[in-house]
């Protein structure tokens, strides 16, 4: 009986084992065709007469996606946490569209953006108004609005807000969180060295509250940013000087007289151009426009698509625009931050390129570990002795290390709104031995010499380590300041007096001759033609007017590309791949945790401050560049 089952069960087995593979074979094929899909079919369309350009604006604004991979946009389009407002891409669809005849219109969106640095933001701004310059209409429509989507919303032709919707504008401010108490109950005695009178990073671990020099100098800043801020609402807005801190001042009794209606109040200060539920805005704009039947609504294209249609020119010379966004490292990388080794093999690659012929840098960092901040100017620096010019281009934030990078550049362009400066470097050792003795844990051991155990969080610190590391803080502190001097042609005297940890806006720093010039990203890259046109001119005898002139229209029409990150081997995009796929099935706990940090829930912001202050700390203090000094400042601020 049994031997007659056998052959049947092994053939059972056989047709199992035969559908599976052509399952998975089908389903990888039907994987490939869909990738091949999404690569090449997207761009063949045509944008037919009176479209909508559509920005819906959700997600943090960055100055370069997070992740370059062609699959990241499958997590992307499955988890919304991840979505990011690209601000290259969205500028250049807005360029393109300003152009464009059969773009008749757009459509600003902004519920779920979650806004940027003030110099970013900026950048948006001047993309829109651009767009409206062009003479076409733009409406922007929002359920509410908080202060960093009415700046981008105030700059549409016509603003429009749900009529249960409201309208907030807080000002500028922001509060740092103080351990000292609660590492001293804990028994953790934080040593701090630093140098500079005005570096505040490691202030929270050492004092219960911001010292004199700390509030001076954020106070300096934040009026400059903020008198900026109103008066850019305030021009979109047609308002007279002043009006929005008018406003502001009058809110309560205002709302109590529109009986808590705050749509209606923002509708009759100006703020807004009507009350309108979206749906009766998608029934206008169809009537304005052309109905498509297929999916019911107005014809219109999104921005990243519209950006896919018109990709920037990709051959012949260009010049090369590097993103810096994050925190330094000596080595590593990945979202929000830089590791200064693997940068500098990229500026390397990048001096050999012979079709590079210039390169903008633009700089997004509060600094971090001053020897990775040194790895990448040493690199700037050997890129300019190739015959190529550098230009830096400051973002949000480009302080302590972000400004060391910005030391070997031919020009030095700083957002008014950037805040830059910072010259100065700090050390944090704690120690734990209250914690120790509260747990009633002894240590002990034998070391061959006084050096060994000289810091050992478990101990007191030597003071002959504590010795050691302000020497090296002190010696590192000169270089910044030397290599400053230098860069800025400037008496060291006169450098020293500038730095002590102290921050300024870029209008500030313009000022006192930090920076060369105000302006975004295209003055940097304006400012890179014109070297490249004076670098040709200087190298030929006496060049002739009309010469001067054909050099100049030649660098005028040299290409800009962004640098990307090298793409990783095959394994590593695998195991990325399928690492992306478990935390999107695990529900991404750790994201969560770090959203906090800008949520509009008190309770979880404060929690997603400690929780990123104290993982820093634990970071920092488990890698090797602990003994280093920290170029970092802890400065940012966002509308």
């Amino acid at each position: 009986m049994l031997d007659r089952i056998k052959p049947w069960i092994k053939r059972f087995a056989r047709a199992i084992d035969l559908g599976r593979r052509i399952s998975l074979n089908l389903l990888f094929l039907a994987f490939i065709a869909g990738g091949l899909w999404f690569v090449f079919a997207q761009g063949k369309d045509e944008v037919q007469d009176n479209t909508v350009l559509v920005l819906a604006l959700q997600g943090r604004l960055v100055e370069a996606p997070s992740n370059d991979d062609k699959e990241q946009w499958l997590f992307d389009f499955m988890s919304e946490d991840r979505r990011e407002v690209v601000l290259p891409q969205v500028l250049q669809s807005l360029r393109a569209a300003a152009k464009d005849p059969t773009i008749s219109k757009a459509l600003l969106l902004t519920d779920g953006f979650e806004g940027g640095g003030l110099a970013s933001m900026d950048e948006l701004v001047k993309g829109l108004a651009e767009f409206r310059a062009s003479g076409k209409t733009m409406i922007a429509w929002g359920t509410r609005f908080d202060q960093r989507q009415y700046l981008i919303a105030a700059q549409a032709s016509e603003v429009l807000m749900h009529p249960m919707g409201e309208l907030l504008i807080e000002g500028f401010g922001r509060r740092r969180n103080y351990y000292r108490d609660a590492l001293d109950r804990l028994g953790i005695t934080p040593h701090l060295i630093r140098v500079g009178a005005y570096k505040s990073a490691g202030e929270p671990w050492v004092a219960n509250r911001p010292s004199e020099q700390a509030l001076q100098a954020e106070a300096h800043v934040i009026t400059d940013l903020w008198k900026r801020y109103s008066q850019d609402i305030e021009k979109a807005r047609n308002l007279t000087e002043g009006r929005v801190d008018a406003l502001m001042a009058s809110l309560p009794m205002a709302l109590q007289n529109e009986k808590g209606d705050a749509a209606k109040l923002a509708l009759s200060w100006k703020l807004v151009d009507g009350l309108q539920p979206y749906p009766e805005l998608r029934e206008r704009l169809i009537r304005e426009g052309v109905k498509e039947a297929s999916y019911r609504s107005f014809r219109q294209i999104s921005s990243n698509h519209y950006a896919a249609l018109n990709p920037q020119k990709s051959e012949g010379d260009y010049i090369g625009v590097l993103v810096l966004e994050g925190e330094i490292h000596e080595r590593g990388g990945g979202a929000q931050s830089i590791g200064g080794r693997e940068t500098a093999e990229k500026i390397r690659k990048a001096a050999e390129d012979e079709k590079l012929k210039a390169l903008v840098v633009r700089v997004d960092s509060p600094g971090g570990s001053a020897v990775g901040s040194e790895f990448i100017r040493y690199a700037l620096e050997r890129f300019r002795q190739s015959g190529k010019p550098v230009v830096i281009s400051m973002g949000d934030l480009a302080a302590s290390g972000g400004y060391w990078i910005a030391l070997s550049a031919d020009r030095i362009i700083a957002h008014p709104s950037t805040i830059t400066g910072s010259i100065g470097v700090f050390g944090l050792l704690p120690t734990a031995q209250g914690l120790m003795d509260k747990l009633s844990i002894r240590t002990g051991g034998y070391q061959s010499h006084w050096l060994a155990g000289a810091y050992d969080p478990r101990v007191d610190l030597d003071p002959r380590m504590k010795s050691l590391v302000e020497s090296r803080i002190q010696h590192i502190y000169k270089d910044f300041i030397d290599l400053t001097a230098k860069a800025r042609k400037q008496p060291l005297e006169r450098i020293e007096q500038l730095a002590q940890g102290r921050i300024w806006s870029g209008a500030q720093a313009q000022t006192q001759q930090l920076v060369d010039e105000l302006g975004g990203l295209d003055a940097a890259i304006a400012s890179a033609r014109k070297l490249l046109a004076d670098a040709a001119n200087t190298d030929s005898a006496k060049p002739s007017e009309a010469k001067a002139k054909e050099r100049a229209k030649a660098a005028q029409s040299i290409s800009v590309r962004y640098l990307k990150s090298d793409s990783p081997r095959i394994g590593e995009r695998i195991k990325r791949w399928f690492g992306s796929t478990i935390q999107l099935l695990e529900g991404q706990p750790k994201r969560e945790v770090i959203e906090w940090h800008s949520s509009q829930d008190p309770l979880k912001s404060l929690l997603g401050e400690i929780y990123q202050e104290g993982r820093w700390a634990a970071q920092w203090l488990g890698s090797e560049e602990r003994w280093s000094a920290q170029a970092h400042c802890f400065c940012s601020l966002e509308p």
